[in-house]
């Protein structure tokens, strides 16, 4: 194909990114003219867009052709990501000195070369996994130095919580309602599960200057980042009567951390095959990608402090080796559009 049919194919595919056809298309075509990191940003930024660009090759009624072309994507991204992880872990293990063998192994279940089957009943992580990791539904609390002094810190973040509840805090459904997944019908933009979010997607929110308690009682946890930013922290209310649905977390090097701020009797959280009820201002620390689901059977809210910190097995180094994959992965995806735009501009 010609170069100039590439470049109208890739302004099609800018003017129409749901379009999965013209998304497959645009990247055949720039794969085919040796340009393999551009047809993997086109690829995955039109599966982002619509969810189809890989699962055509799975549908026996789309066109052969159709299917060869979505084959074709989901094979050329997947090593591209995996080559993506293995040069990030070659960078951090060039600048530390160190040999990191679990990080080096871990895996992207949805975008890995090689698929590898979960080794523990119930433990599937959605995004990152690494298999080496010991897998533990829920983690002792002498296992984290800073539960202690977080606990002692629960009636300031109560009293902070029920300020901004008071003032009109921006109080936003836990599960947007563009979900598309079945199993989240239910909760779809619903405030039946809701969050005041102080950092959202490695990212802080306008809401994070009215907790400075919250801020100040976190500052000794370990909080999961990606580019020094904490990745998830937030208020989660769960009205009367709500239920969440059995789900898994995204990755097994961290740990899904709740400081039950307020807990009213029939509150309980069932974490692969172990059922646990909060109690106020005691830690509890679990491996979210355990399927898990929660339930509110009272007649009051229930109210807990959730963020993300790193799995205890973790050493130091490994720990900045996975933000640093994390980091060299998001930073990619970020720079897709910019990717794009400067070859075109080239051209």
């Amino acid at each position: 194909m010609s170069s100039d049919a590439s470049v109208a194919l890739v302004r099609e595919f800018l003017e129409a990114p749901r379009s999965a056809r013209v998304s497959l298309l645009a990247g055949a075509a720039l794969l085919e003219a040796g340009e393999t990191e551009l047809a993997v940003a086109v690829w995955t930024l039109g599966d982002d867009a619509n969810g189809l660009v890989r699962r055509i090759k799975d549908n026996p009624t789309a066109p052969a052709e159709g299917r060869l072309r979505s084959r074709l994507a989901d094979e050329t991204l997947s090593v591209f990501l995996t080559q993506l992880h293995q040069r990030a872990v070659d960078d951090f293990e060039a600048q530390s000195g160190a040999t990191l063998a679990r990080v080096r192994n871990g895996i992207w279940p949805l975008t890995h070369d090689k698929k590898e089957q979960y080794r523990v009943p119930m433990q599937a992580p959605l995004i990152f996994y690494m298999p080496d990791l010991p897998a533990a539904e829920v983690e002792p609390n002498g296992a984290f130095p800073w539960v202690e002094s977080l606990e002692s810190a629960t009636e300031v973040l109560r009293n902070e919580y029920e300020a901004a509840i008071g003032v009109g805090a921006d109080v936003q459904p836990y599960v947007p309602a563009s979900t598309n997944t079945p199993s989240w019908e239910q909760l779809r933009g619903s405030l039946d599960w809701s969050a005041i979010h102080l950092y959202q997607d490695a990212k802080s929110t306008p809401m994070l200057e009215r907790f400075p308690g919250t801020s100040e009682a976190l500052r000794l946890v370990d909080l999961a980042r990606i580019d020094g930013v904490p990745m998830e922290v937030f208020f989660s209310r769960l009205k009367p009567g709500a239920h969440i649905p059995p789900h898994h977390g995204l990755t097994n090097t961290r740990v899904t951390v709740h400081l039950p701020l307020i807990v009213p009797p029939g509150c309980e959280i069932r974490v692969g095959q172990q059922l646990h009820q909060w109690q106020q201002g005691k830690v509890f620390a679990f491996d979210d990608s355990f399927e898990h689901e929660a339930w509110n059977r009272s007649d009051a809210d229930r109210v807990v402090l959730i963020f993300e910190a790193y799995h205890p097995d973790l050493s130091m180094q490994e720990r900045e080796a996975i933000e640093h994959v994390l980091t060299a992965r998001q930073r990619w995806l970020d720079a897709r559009m910019s990717i794009i735009s400067d070859w075109l501009a080239r051209k």
